[in-house]
């Protein structure tokens, strides 16, 4: 028997999550890429106004913008 390896849904922890929400208002770009790796997956429930802010569904998870935000940074590389 083949076991299909399902996404690890997990919970982040207040610290996690807080430091995420201030990084999207600081628009600190090097922290919000170092959590969005950590808060993939994650199933904590993002709060609405953040939902409204980066086009997600009403009830979307953290996970939810950690993928969001991962598929914005490769569709646009740093010009650095």
């Amino acid at each position: 028997m083949y076991l299909i390896p399902t996404p690890t849904r997990q919970r982040a922890s207040p610290i996690l999550r807080d430091r995420f929400l201030n990084a999207l208002d600081r628009y600190d770009q090097p922290v919000i890429r170092d959590t969005v790796r950590v808060l993939l997956g994650c199933v904590n429930p993002l709060p609405s106004g953040t939902c409204i802010l980066l086009g997600l569904a009403p009830g979307s998870t953290y996970g939810d913008a950690a993928n969001a935000i991962t598929s914005s940074l490769r569709a646009k590389p740093d010009a650095a």
